[in-house]
């Protein structure tokens, strides 16, 4: 493990948090994962309650699970996956490096759907159909699906031999699904009983939901917080 923050207080705390590299560049731009789990983990601690935390203080970088935050009331674990189709990232490559319009409609996607070649990408990304769009709820219901197939990909993992599991163990899922404005409050309600039948909770204490201006926290009820910058 390779320690990336120590705090004896929650002002040094939010000093340690500031000076983080939380950047996430663009995916044509040398985007990696780990741009993403500190994007992440900085903006849960700056987030959450101070009262959730106990001081000193120390935040690691591992692998099994990617973080651990050591604290005198215990450790946690904080496993970190990202939301995101595979074949809109790799359009949103394409697009990057200069393939479509620069204002497009925003894609349908399937959790786990099948992996398109680059050719049907770009024959894609340059007819710019509308699709037909989200009806009532129906985003809100997508959201909720998407979030659970990534949530129920990382249970495997966290259960298997070497992953060492704490005290409490968290779950931070970025939320990059494509979808148009929805509200994250009916979305987390239709989330919550998916992650239940899926026993998402016998594994994880917490899934935090982030994106880029709010995080969702499900354990015994949702509870929303606006994203501390």
């Amino acid at each position: 493990m390779k320690e990336i923050l120590l705090a004896t207080s929650a002002e040094q705390l939010g000093g340690a948090l500031a000076q983080l590299d939380r950047d996430v560049p663009e995916r044509h731009a040398g985007r990696r994962n780990q741009h993403a789990e500190r994007y992440c983990i900085a903006h849960l601690l700056a987030t959450i309650p101070v009262s959730r935390l106990s001081f000193p203080l120390a935040l690691a970088h591992a692998d099994k699970p990617d973080f651990v935050l050591s604290m005198p009331s215990g450790s946690i674990g904080i496993e970190h996956t990202e939301a995101v189709p595979e074949n809109v990232a790799r359009a949103q490559f394409l697009r990057d490096k200069g393939s479509g319009p620069d204002v497009f409609f925003t894609p349908h996607a399937t959790p786990g759907e099948p992996r398109k070649t680059a050719a049907e990408l770009r024959e894609e990304i340059e007819a710019d159909e509308p699709g037909d769009g989200w009806v009532g709820d129906s985003a809100e219901r997508e959201w909720a699906a998407a979030i659970t197939h990534y949530v129920q990909g990382k249970i495997p993992k966290a259960t298997a031999p070497g992953f060492a599991r704490h005290p409490e163990n968290w779950l931070m899922v970025y939320d990059n699904w494509p979808l148009p404005h929805i509200s994250f409050r009916k979305a987390a309600e239709f989330l919550h009983p998916l992650l239940k039948d899926i026993n998402a909770f016998a594994v994880f204490d917490a899934v935090f939901i982030l994106d880029d201006s709010q995080i969702c926290e499900l354990r015994d009820s949702p509870i929303i917080y606006s994203l501390t910058r």
